[in-house]
């Protein structure tokens, strides 16, 4: 059954949620006439640290509920308790006379029983509904519960999910497929591979440019050499037309420099 929701203030997206409990509630309660809800947006009665959360009006069969700056779970648990009194108007047992002023749940022995009810019958319909919902549907929060998860792991779950929510992206991980990148990610991984790529090409200039270096740098040239003449001794080491001998020996110039030149080993001591 589908029920009448006023809202008096910004967009809401639990009207489900409020449709469900008050069907879950109605079922245990056994409440004969549906009653209506105002969902009141009120931010003068949200700055009061002890601001009104909710009421039920009687007369009109409405449940008032002050919505700004609150979770809509703590909204749903105020619905729940208001539904208690709408029992209770509906069976007659709400309005029987009595002071219904300023402190009445505590100078009205009646309306405080009345509130007792709510508050034990109230939060205890709302955990029931809201367990319930839980095992039919679940999700995060009673994951570790359910799976025997370890808190770590559950916390690490939670953080990561509120992280990718956070930061404009909510990926399915179940629904990915082995080396494709989600499309959030493209332009992340695109700027990665640019940078990746211009680093290898400054690698491979400056990599050039040494080389280029080495290439003007002089190199070591060999001494040009040439076959010892048949029966000369250009080096002076004792054989004749042996060997290799640097080019610019010749027979002139060895002689010429060699005119005075005496073999140690035949040198007489003194």
């Amino acid at each position: 059954m589908k029920y009448k929701i006023v809202n008096k203030g910004s967009p809401i997206d639990y009207e489900n949620e409020i449709h469900s409990l008050t069907n879950f509630a109605k079922k245990r309660f056994g409440f004969r006439r549906p009653p209506s809800f105002v969902m009141q947006d009120d931010p003068s009665n949200a700055s009061k640290l002890l601001g009104k959360t909710g009421f039920y009006d009687p007369n009109t069969m409405q449940i008032h509920v002050f919505t700004t700056g609150r979770h809509p779970k703590d909204i749903l648990r105020s619905i729940a308790h208001e539904l208690v009194h709408h029992m209770q108007h509906d069976k007659g047992e709400l309005d029987q006379g009595g002071y219904s002023g300023q402190g009445y749940a505590q100078k009205n022995p009646h309306l405080r029983d009345m509130e007792r009810q709510a508050y034990e019958m109230g939060n205890l319909c709302f955990r029931d509904w809201e367990d319930g919902l839980k095992q039919e549907q679940p999700t995060i929060y009673n994951e570790r519960r359910n799976r025997k998860m370890s808190l770590k792991e559950w916390k690490n779950k939670e953080l990561g999910q509120n992280l990718t929510e956070k930061w404009g992206f909510k990926m399915d991980l179940s629904k990915l497929n082995e080396g494709k990148i989600p499309k959030q990610l493209e332009p992340f991984v695109k700027k990665k591979q640019e940078d990746a790529d211009n680093d290898e090409d400054s690698e491979e200039n400056e990599e050039k440019e040494e080389n280029e270096e080495s290439d003007d740098k002089p190199k070591n040239k060999k001494m040009p050499m040439k076959d010892e003449p048949e029966g000369k001794d250009l080096n002076k080491d004792g054989k004749k037309g042996h060997g290799k001998v640097p080019a610019f020996l010749d027979e002139t110039s060895t002689s010429a420099s060699g005119a005075g030149h005496v073999d140690p080993r035949k040198r007489r001591r003194k």
